[in-house]
């Protein structure tokens, strides 16, 4: 954040954020693999903050990652590369694994070439996971109404491990607009939302879901963004309490 200012409701709406993604690629001609790229760097410096760093003598930190079939997946298998290169043991449950979202799949392509390869989750067995930190990357902001199966499942399975939990922009089963929970949604210990925040993070069930709140920016020209947003470097940045003027 770019000293005290507030961001206003509407810099937050879904429709502004898509409209800076659209231009970025549109009118700038920037990738949605570089906004991907940038996102993931943050994503994964923020759960390597988290977790803290472990001594050369001590086993690696165990982060279990569940990927659905949108762009939000796409984000997961980024940084389960990156928190691969980091020396971390990845498991990836792939929730999508015939998606149509080529820089999803480009990810998780290069995954697969890394050696982390993804396990095809119907999302049955009630296991408990043996890691030290989960990132859900199932459902971005196009969320609407409840999730389906084997979503629903998934974030079932997520909210039953004792474990921190990461969400990727928004927690998955939060509508982006107004914080609303049509069904299962995660329950995050804390949330990089990317580019801005939703004002769904703010309103309605969205602080119960969200935890910690933080902000990474994504490669978007900053012409494009309110004069507070962040904009380099990709790194998340805490969003104080007072951060968004949006009456609750």
């Amino acid at each position: 954040m770019k000293g005290s200012e507030m961001f206003l409701p509407e810099d937050c709406t879904r429709e502004k954020i898509r409209e800076i993604d659209r231009k970025a690629l549109e009118e700038f001609g920037i990738p949605g693999l570089i906004l991907m790229e940038h996102a993931s760097i943050g994503i994964a410096d923020r759960a390597i903050d988290l977790m803290g760093i472990r001594n050369s003598s001590a086993p690696p930190w165990r982060v279990t990652l569940l990927c659905g079939p949108g762009g939000n997946g796409g984000d997961g298998f980024a940084v389960a590369r990156h928190l691969h290169g980091a020396g971390w043991s990845v498991t990836i449950h792939d929730l999508g694994p015939d998606s149509s979202h080529s820089d999803r799949q480009t990810n998780r392509s290069i995954c697969r070439a890394l050696g982390i390869h993804p396990i095809e989750a119907s999302y049955g067995p009630d296991l408990p996971a043996e890691s030290d930190l989960i990132i859900d990357a199932l459902l971005g902001s196009a969320t609407d109404c409840a999730p389906r199966p084997p979503i629903d499942r998934a974030i079932e399975w997520i909210n039953r491990q004792q474990l921190p939990v990461l969400s990727i922009d928004l927690p998955s089963g939060l509508v982006a607009s107004s914080g609303e929970v049509p069904g299962a949604v995660v329950k995050a210990t804390l949330t990089v939302t990317l580019c801005l925040p939703h004002l769904g993070l703010v309103q309605g069930k969205g602080p119960d879901c969200a935890g910690q709140l933080w902000i990474c920016p994504i490669g978007a020209p900053a012409s494009l963004l309110p004069q507070q947003a962040p904009v380099f470097p990709p790194k998340s940045t805490r969003l104080p309490a007072d951060s968004i003027a949006i009456e609750q």
